[in-house]
């Protein structure tokens, strides 16, 4: 573009051609005319005077509305147009938004339409394809990416079902030369085990846990069972799960779990109370000091694995009551929300202001009997006032009393129920069986 007459430049930049010139931009991403139309903008004294300045006098006096006709005119004694100059002064063309938007739309329309129809190539329905569409994670349409995920899910699903069954680490290094390419945290993976769901209309998986593996083995794909593991303890299992069986042979001895491990029919009695911490230390204290007496107790090692979120899923599905904590620090508070994923109604153990405070001897915090979201709220906040970390090792003893008298608890129950002609299921402890403030 020609280089705009410094009189003009300077007229753009006072107060009032500044204003005109702002309503011209908002009609034209309208895509309203930028030639002809009137300008309505309210404008002082002083502002109508500053756009007089090109206008002229005379339609200053006459007090009226900036007519774009008139702005035209003017600027086409310097060979400019109202937009031209506007555009030359942005350095950058003035869109038509609705334009633009109704050509995004009709991209879109045309993408999902042609994704419709290579779903329809390896035998997706159009229905179950536009429902699948609707997933929150997949590619906008309108932008090529939506159908180039689409001729990758397609790839892959010309292949399914496997028979004999294939490892999904094999058919991601077969299928795109990576072994990697159909795990969870890839896009391809989470999109094509979630069309797989609806296909065999399962659980839609929410991370690579069990609905996961389901949705693969639906389509003959062995997902791994053995990389992920949890460390548990006393853990009351039933069923044909091959940890079943490592539980009755080992009580009081802290077990290795691998998915492998909880794959098949497993369940524990409703109502037996579990515990989680996040350190190694925690659990083998819990079996140096109780053993056998020790109640459940699954720990983490970090932030949890699948395989501890498996299992804390399927005792919170059993009817267990999930106690819960970690150290407290950035990573305690992800492993304590992680937990919480898989049991929603999981409780807090000792993971609270109150112990916090207790420890590092504040007095800024009562013992109020905060719950859930409440108590993990203040005790972020209180975390980050002081930026001190409590790890668990440093409150073990605590924590080891806790176990105790759950276990103590629990053994009570048990010869009660040994005595009483009354059925049920053994608790192990549950939470109503100690009055502990650390129990939230």
């Amino acid at each position: 573009m020609a280089e705009l007459p410094r009189g003009l430049v300077a007229w753009a930049g006072r107060e009032g051609p500044a204003i005109v010139l702002e309503a011209v931009r908002r009609r034209a991403r309208r895509g309203h005319a930028t030639e002809r139309g009137v300008l309505r903008e309210p404008l002082t004294a002083a502002q109508r005077a500053e756009v007089a300045r090109l206008l002229g006098t005379p339609w200053d006096v006459a007090g009226g509305p900036v007519r774009l006709q008139d702005l035209g005119s003017a600027l086409a004694e310097h060979g400019l147009t109202v937009r031209g100059f506007v555009e030359a002064l942005d350095g950058e063309e003035l869109v038509d938004q609705r334009a633009l938007r109704a050509e995004r739309e009709a991209a879109a329309t045309r993408e999902v339409a042609a994704v419709v129809e290579l779903m329809g190539t390896v035998g997706i329905e159009a229905e179950l394809t536009r429902t699948w569409l609707t997933e929150a994670g997949l590619p906008r349409g309108g932008t090529g990416e939506l159908l180039d995920l689409a001729e990758r899910v397609a790839r892959v699903l010309r292949r399914l079902p496997i028979q004999p069954p294939q490892r999904l680490a094999g058919l991601a290094a077969a299928e795109f030369a990576n072994a990697h390419a159909l795990d969870y945290r890839e896009e391809l993976g989470r999109a094509l085990v979630r069309l797989i769901a609806l296909v065999h209309d399962l659980p839609r998986p929410m991370r690579a846990g069990r609905d996961w593996r389901r949705a693969w083995a639906a389509a003959g794909v062995l997902c791994d069972g053995v990389s992920s593991r949890a460390l548990a303890l006393n853990l009351p299992l039933a069923g044909d799960a091959a940890a079943v069986r490592w539980f009755d042979v080992a009580p009081g001895e802290p077990v290795w779990v691998s998915l492998r491990s909880i794959t098949g029919s497993w369940t524990a009695p409703t109502g037996t109370t579990v515990f989680v911490c996040e350190n190694p230390t925690v659990l083998e204290a819990g079996a140096d000091e109780l053993g056998a007496d020790c109640p459940p107790l699954v720990c983490t090692d970090g932030i949890p694995s699948i395989a501890a979120l498996d299992l804390v899923s399927g005792l919170a599905a059993a009817g267990c009551e999930i106690l819960a904590r970690a150290d407290v620090d950035e990573s305690g508070f992800v492993v304590v929300e992680q937990v919480r994923s898989a049991a929603p109604a999981a409780r807090l153990w000792r993971f609270d202001p109150a112990t916090y405070a207790r420890h590092f001897g504040l007095t800024e915090v009562s013992d109020r009997p905060d719950t859930g979201e409440v108590t993990l709220r203040h005790l972020r906040d209180l975390h980050a006032r002081h930026g001190i970390a409590l790890h668990e090792e440093a409150i073990l003893d605590q924590l080891l009393a806790d176990l105790g008298e759950f276990g103590r608890a629990g053994a009570s129950a048990r010869n009660a129920s040994t005595d009483s002609t009354a059925g049920g299921g053994v608790r192990g402890g549950g939470c109503g069986d100690v009055d502990d403030p650390g129990l939230r």
